[in-house]
């Protein structure tokens, strides 16, 4: 009798975690749905708002979860083999808004709760922004399914890849979600200062705007903490080849001049107003602005090796 084929103890492994995300990736889309009827049951203040949101609070974590679950699924399928190509790139990004999407519906929520159910106000933006989000979801969840099929039906071709490959997959990708980062931020600091106008800023909206901003930066800074940690564990702590450090030179300096520009810009318009919002926002403008310059140019470089 023939012994039937096993896959590898790394293989197996990752069969598991698709499996997982699977799962996960169909509850998410259930809660999908359900947080359609839910949003337009709010809009019409039905009387069972209070056992609605409830529901919505545990798709909140369902998509939580699928997150961290498909972070995994990743660094696994790239130990594994798993090519880093247009679909595998687009669902990353498309996480990585999904991920940031997240805080501001909770905002959005937060904004309609009170001010739509009991100040009486018509929170048009904040329902085009919801709706928004449940589209950008399901494109999200469309890319993953199409990935999962895909990462379950060549697993049985997929093999171990060297500690190197693996990093410039990583470096790849980290210039992508800095890329993605950097363009949100820059629309989320343009969309304030429009929003705000001459409103003078208290501390508490000033909290406000630093913790969204670092919630858009997270996904990008915590993968730069991940590679810190792989580089942790490594005898020789080489992270970057000397071409990889020429270009993060080249690209530094790239991103440090286009920004002069930038910064000379928000001077100007900041000037004898000592309470706009231009003097407030000049620090997540940097850092954005920075970001993207930076990843943008040294993906570039990084594409042409």
């Amino acid at each position: 009798m023939k012994q039937a084929y096993r896959l590898p103890t790394k293989n197996r492994s990752l069969r598991t975690v698709s499996l997982i995300t699977l799962v996960l990736l169909i509850l998410a889309t259930l809660s999908l749905f359900y947080d359609l009827y839910a949003y337009l049951e709010i809009r019409a203040k039905s009387p069972a708002i209070e056992k609605i949101s409830n529901f919505i609070g545990t798709g909140f974590i369902t998509q939580v979860l699928l997150l961290f679950s498909f972070a995994l699924l990743i660094l696994k399928s790239f130990k594994t083999g798993l090519k880093a190509g247009t679909l595998v790139i687009a669902a990353i990004i498309a996480s990585t808004v999904s991920a940031i999407l997240l805080v501001f519906d909770y905002a959005a929520l937060e904004d309609i709760s009170n001010d739509y159910l009991i100040q009486g106000y018509d929170c048009t933006l904040e329902w085009i922004w919801l709706y928004g989000s449940l589209l950008f979801r399901l494109v999200f969840y469309t890319i993953l399914y199409q990935l999962i099929i895909r990462i379950l039906k060549e697993i049985k071709e997929l093999t171990a890849s060297h500690a190197s490959v693996v990093d410039e997959i990583m470096f790849e990708v980290t210039q992508y979600i800095g890329i993605v980062c950097g363009s949100i931020g820059l629309a989320f600091t343009v969309y304030v200062y429009v929003a705000l106008g001459d409103f003078t800023i208290s501390n508490w909206l000033l909290w406000l705007l630093m913790f969204y901003s670092l919630a858009i930066v997270l996904p990008w800074f915590t993968l730069i903490i991940y590679r810190v940690i792989r580089l942790s564990r490594k005898t020789r702590l080489t992270l970057y080849d000397e071409k990889q450090k020429q270009d993060f030179a080249s690209s530094g300096m790239i991103a440090w001049l286009s920004s002069i520009p930038l910064m000379i810009i928000i001077l100007i318009t900041s000037l004898g107003q000592s309470s706009s919002p231009t003097v407030y926002l000049w620090f997540p403008s940097y850092l954005f602005f920075t970001l993207l310059v930076f990843s943008a140019s040294l993906l570039l470089k990084f594409k042409r090796i």
